[in-house]
């Protein structure tokens, strides 16, 4: 869904509507009527959760943000779009954490920081780059903490420093 909806942004459609799952009923409102919408579902004891795909937008009506949950919580895909209707950040929650691979793009689209997530922390590479689109620094996390050398370069890429965490075990 997230890609059908990047794809008519970027050949200035709008997007469709939300398509909630069984049992869900769609809650708020696209622009001009609102600024987020919403699945909305219940839960055993009968209070709304969100459940299915979510929708905010700027105050002019641009897309701001697209989302999934699952019984309540971010679950599956996320894009935020810059007020421009460039890609600012995109990556994936399961169970409302953050997983697997996150991107993060200025204004321009250039990727600024690309990073690993498991269980809601920084786990695994992380390499953030200069506006010319050279490397700035570049390491590795373990369970949240900076762990093996990590680097950091000058503008012109030359290397400026190295620092060693050494290595973390994520058992105590």
């Amino acid at each position: 869904m997230i890609a059908l909806a990047a794809a008519l942004l970027l050949a200035g459609g709008t997007l469709p509507p939300l398509e909630c799952p069984a049992g869900a009923a769609r809650r708020g409102a696209a622009p001009p009527e609102g600024f987020e919408e919403w699945c909305e579902a219940k839960d055993p004891a009968g209070r709304p959760l969100r459940q299915g795909p979510a929708r905010t937008w700027y105050d002019d009506g641009r897309p701001w943000t697209e989302a999934s949950f699952r019984e309540g919580l971010r679950d599956g895909p996320f894009v935020e779009w810059h007020r421009s209707g460039a890609k600012a950040r995109e990556g994936a929650y399961a169970a409302g954490a953050k997983t697997g691979a996150w991107i993060v793009r200025g204004e321009s689209g250039r990727v600024e920081e690309e990073s690993a997530w498991r269980d809601g922390v920084p786990h695994g590479r992380y390499v953030s780059y200069w506006a010319s689109g050279a490397r700035r620094s570049e390491g590795r996390h373990c369970g949240g903490a900076q762990c093996g050398t990590w680097r950091t370069w000058d503008e012109a890429g030359r290397e400026i420093g190295a620092v060693d965490y050494g290595e973390q075990r994520l058992t105590p």
